[in-house]
């Protein structure tokens, strides 16, 4: 039995060309995996953070021009404060600087990120395909 363990968001919507915001780097009907959403004051769309298509950078995004696909929130995310009523719930290794450092190309930032995108994607396989991969056996009941 396969166990969804991620939040998925669909690109539905493109921007007007009004917003001087370019969409290009985003498929419409593609869905995408999500790495945190933003919450924010005043009545502002939420924002996901998702991996553009392009270079696969994650940036965050406004809710609205996305459907989303499954709302699991996995087990080890967090809700992290950053005062003025903006909240992220996002993986804990996610928590404090770690945006900005990825943003400047620190190392260890990007290999959180790349060791947090491999646990997300592995979370959702079955056990039984991880034993295979690892060990070249399926490890299924034949019953």
């Amino acid at each position: 039995m396969k166990r969804q363990l991620k939040m998925k968001v669909k690109f539905v919507r493109l921007r007007t060309p009004e917003s001087g915001v370019d969409d290009s780097s985003f498929e419409l009907g593609k869905v995408y995996l999500v790495f945190g959403i933003q919450f924010q004051p005043g009545g502002r769309s939420p924002l996901v953070t998702v991996q553009r298509d392009t270079d696969k950078t994650p940036v965050m995004r406004e809710l609205q021009y996305f459907e989303v696909v499954d709302s699991t929130v996995p087990d080890e995310w967090c809700l992290f404060d950053f005062g003025g009523g903006v909240y992220r719930l996002e993986p804990k290794e996610f928590g404090g600087d770690f945006w900005d450092r990825f943003h400047d190309a620190d190392e260890d930032a990007e290999k959180t990120f790349e060791r947090v995108v491999e646990k997300i994607n592995a979370a959702s396989i079955p056990v039984h395909c991880r034993i295979a991969c690892m060990t070249g056996k399926d490890q299924r009941s034949t019953n």
